[in-house]
């Protein structure tokens, strides 16, 4: 089998532009391409966007068209359609202005869901659907084809790549290596990553992909859908996602606005390559063209009718900067060995050669005996903040439990018990000095610059041999930190010490015998002593602000023309958002820029955030974007309802159009191909100079039923 054309089908509009659809069978058995005629309206392509939010963020298309079957052959054809999977079959659509030369106009994958047909002869009409690939992303994990492991940052732009290319994946069909694949025009910037033409704030930002995973209830990892991933990007940074034109276009809604001749943003333009050794990711080019006409001689307006979206009184949204009850393991290693990393299952903590969860028995690679203080168990937990009142919380229970049956050679009786000591510490490796704070349920402990092991809790001895009963001797440690006393890297240690002989008689005690890697009277490695996955919103490893976790941050714009917060209007709630301005450097969601200066990436906590060309002191980004957003409708925006006719040229959903003096931008529209109309609506893009109030506040974990109310 092999890819083959299977139709090829022309059509001529009425302003004279030539289009051509391609459809593609990549399992087919026959070489030979057919060539239908159209139905009437040659086709129609859809854009598909939230009602009444002109910050829609991933933009689905879908292309619609009737096919007339004239023989066997063709109705084969569509019978493969019917039965493919997607993927199976997919399509570009062309475009040309002498029939000669033809550029990429759009792509998709066709959908098997094709319209019923009428029992009668030769020709038939039939209905063929194709989607951009953005819809279906909703039932697709971000990981999937990516394979998103240890976790880690990535530069923005690059999620964007892996999801088309993976998820999608028409790149090698329709694109070169140096055609445009995907256009930006996005323009906010910070003190340090300053805007240039040639660099693109998505690609002088990245952040981790552990913002937008969940922690199953059975403790398993949940990538969130690729859907959501892009789309909360996109909100995060006021942009719009969506396939133009022949290429993917990621643009920021109020750079719409006067987008005219002098242009005062930049383009930039990016092959479909995505090379982690090129962190430019691929730039081809940039410039400073007009992304807005106007209506006139070649753009008729007609049938239309125009109409207001709301004047807005605020805008609200909530930066959930953490998980919601443990903060994430990046990687773990064994022995302190730094240059092994391992990354955890879920979130255990295996501290003597593995762990047991939900009845299955997790040993072997990757998992070691931990048993002294150069023989630990070190798990990263990211970068922390030295704030007033912070400090890390432990809660977890520790368990000693078998691999297999554990009879010592040597000793007989309550002599084969195992006994436990948990020697575990918190290690803070700052600019300049590393602290340790020991843990311990019995004894006040603080931070600390001198290494000195301290016993955290005791597990009691416990039959591991044939007098194991299956019932597990399990303790809890839950022990909170006094304040950091700097930034840093944080670490969780922990190793055990392993007795066995506790009962020779009771004068001695000392006569315990220590288990180590090399004791035979028993094999070691069937001992394990580990806290299994938790998912209790009770326990896990927490960064506290005065005693309480503090996971989200709430940000609010109010439409104040004089001062004072307008009485009328509506409440637009953004979608919470998983990225954001730090607030700390330990937070997950935290969005790192590149310092141009420093030639380095910074910590993700820059609050120096402004719209291009804004003569105003920056600001963390959660809140650039609700002030940018109630700028574009602080006093409503006008909606155009109706459809503009083109005479000549084309009119692509990437433009915007001035209309008596307003820009508007395309949001649910239609195009027919064969009349060269555009029906649908438009929003205006007018930035007003309304005075703003802001209001920002964390949230902590507070019950869901008594959340807050934001006014």
């Amino acid at each position: 089998m092999s890819r083959e054309k299977k139709f090829e089908l022309s059509l001529q509009s009425d302003n004279g532009t030539y289009y051509r659809i391609d459809v593609y069978n990549n399992n087919a058995i026959s070489s030979t391409t057919y060539t239908p005629k159209l139905g009437a309206d040659g086709f129609t392509l859809t854009y598909q966007t939230d009602n009444d939010n002109r910050f829609t963020g991933l933009i689905p298309s879908e292309v619609k068209f009737d096919i007339l079957l004239e023989q066997v052959p063709e109705q084969a054809i569509i019978n493969d359609i019917r039965d493919s999977v997607y993927g199976g079959f997919d399509m570009a659509i062309y475009k040309s202005t002498d029939d000669v030369t033809y550029t990429l106009y759009w792509s998709g994958l066709l959908l098997n869901d094709i319209s019923p047909e009428q029992d009668i002869s030769y020709p038939t009409r039939t209905t063929l659907t194709a989607v951009c690939g953005l819809a279906p992303l909703k039932d697709i994990d971000f990981n999937v084809d990516t394979n998103y492991n240890a976790p880690s940052s990535f530069q923005t732009l690059s999620y964007f790549k892996n999801i088309f290319n993976n998820q999608i994946g028409l790149q090698n069909y329709y694109w070169s290596a140096t055609d445009t694949y995907i256009n930006t025009s996005v323009d906010w910037t910070t003190d340090t990553m300053t805007s240039v033409s040639s660099r693109d704030p998505l690609v002088s930002s990245r952040f981790n992909f552990m913002a937008f995973v969940e922690i199953n209830e059975d403790g398993s990892k949940k990538f969130k859908s690729s859907f959501e991933l892009l789309d909360n990007i996109c909100k995060a940074w006021g942009m719009r996602c969506f396939f133009s034109d022949g290429r993917w276009n990621l643009i920021q809604v109020n750079n719409y606005d006067n987008w005219k001749s002098p242009n005062t943003h930049y383009i930039r333009n990016f092959d479909k390559v995505y090379d982690t050794s090129d962190t430019g990711l691929g730039l081809l080019n940039y410039s400073s063209a007009s992304y807005t006409t106007t209506e006139g001689t070649n753009i008729k307006r007609y049938g239309g009718s125009f109409d207001f979206l709301p004047i807005l009184r605020s805008v609200e949204t909530n930066y959930n900067h953490l998980q919601s009850f443990d903060m994430p393991f990046f990687y773990y290693y064994n022995n302190s060995d730094s240059s092994t990393l391992y990354q955890s299952n879920l979130n255990e903590i295996p501290v003597w050669n593995g762990y047991v969860y939900n009845g299955n028995i997790y040993t072997g690679t990757a998992y070691d005996i931990n048993r002294g203080l150069t023989d630990s168990l070190v798990i990263s937990l990211g970068e922390v903040s030295s704030l007033t009142g912070s400090s890390i919380s432990i809660n977890r229970d520790f368990t000693l439990g078998r691999a297999a049956s554990v009879d010592f050679s040597d000793v007989s009786g309550a002599n084969d018990k195992v006994e436990v000591h948990l020697k575990a510490r918190f290690k803070l490796v700052g600019a300049s000095d590393t602290y340790y704070h020991p843990l311990s349920t019995v004894v006040a402990t603080d931070w600390t610059t001198s290494s000195i092991p301290t016993t955290t809790a005791i597990i009691d001895p416990l039959y591991l041999n044939d007098n194991y009963t299956g019932i597990l001797d399990t303790i809890n440690i839950n022990v909170q930190t006094n304040e950091l006393p700097v930034d840093g890297d944080l670490f969780f240690e922990i190793y055990a010490i392993a007795y066995y002989n506790n009962f020779v008689d009771a004068l001695s005690i000392g006569n315990h015998i220590a288990i180590t890697d090399s004791t035979t009277t028993a094999d070691p490695t069937d001992i394990l002593i580990y806290s299994a996955p938790e998912t209790s919103e009770e326990q896990g490893i927490k960064y506290l602000i005065d005693n309480e976790v503090v996971i989200k941050k709430f940000f609010r714009s109010f439409n104040a023309p004089s001062g004072t917060t307008i009485l009328n209007g509506v409440k637009l709630e953004i979608p919470e958002l998983f990225i954001g301005t730090g607030p700390t450097s330990g937070a997950v969601g935290r969005i790192e820029t590149f310092n141009y200066t420093t030639s380095s990436w910074e910590d993700g906590t820059n609050a120096t955030w402004r719209a291009y060309g804004a003569a105003v002191a920056g600001t963390e980004i959660t809140q650039l974007l609700v002030e940018e957003v109630i700028k574009g409708q602080a006093s409503g925006a006008r909606v155009f309802n109706g459809s503009l006719k083109l005479t000549s040229g084309e009119l692509n959903y990437f433009e915007g159009i001035e209309i008596d003096g307003t820009a508007f931008i395309p949001y649910q529209v239609s195009y027919n191909a064969n009349e060269d109309t555009w029906s649908g609506e438009w929003y205006g893009i007018d930035l007003s100079g309304n005075t703003l109030t802001i209001e920002t506040g964390v949230i902590s974990t507070i019950p869901v039923s008594n959340e807050f109310e934001l006014w």
